[in-house]
């Protein structure tokens, strides 16, 4: 019989420093901070891999980037604000995280933030709009699922 593995668990939202090696033509690479952003169903502890939006504290104006101020991350907070950069995002796996920061702060409204930028990035908004619609029209409460 085959050993399972088990890994870490990590909850959608904590904040994590990533080991992402070295990366050319501008993908984000080496140790830095990063947002946890995929569901909590599939960042259980038989999953060798997490889904993460980097962060960097060189702040850019662009549209799907998210603004995280330091008291916006529980625990050690940032070191400075940061950018949560979605175009970047990235599954890497769990041996790549190097140390756990914090938890984005509820009363932030960063995560709802956050998810806005992965719809507009993914350009998911008309598809989660006819989701919605269709939830509500079927009576459906909130599920979380994969598909």
């Amino acid at each position: 019989m085959k050993k399972k593995n088990y890994y870490a668990k990590y909850k959608r939202g904590q904040v994590v420093y990533v080991n992402f090696g070295l990366k050319p033509n501008g993908v984000q690479g080496f140790i830095r901070p990063a947002v946890v952003v995929s569901c909590n169903a599939s960042n259980h502890n038989r999953a060798p891999q997490v889904t993460v939006c980097p962060l960097s504290s060189k702040l850019k104006d662009i549209k799907v980037h998210v603004k995280i101020k330091p008291l916006d991350v529980n625990g050690h907070h940032l070191k400075k604000i940061s950018d949560c950069m979605p175009e970047d995002m990235q599954t890497v796996p769990k041996s790549a995280i190097m140390e756990h920061i914090g938890y984005i702060t509820a009363s932030s409204n960063i995560m709802e933030e956050i998810d806005k930028s992965l719809l507009s990035q993914l350009a998911l908004w008309d598809t989660a709009k006819k989701l919605v619609r269709e939830e509500i029209l079927n009576g459906e409460g909130e599920k979380e699922k994969i598909s």
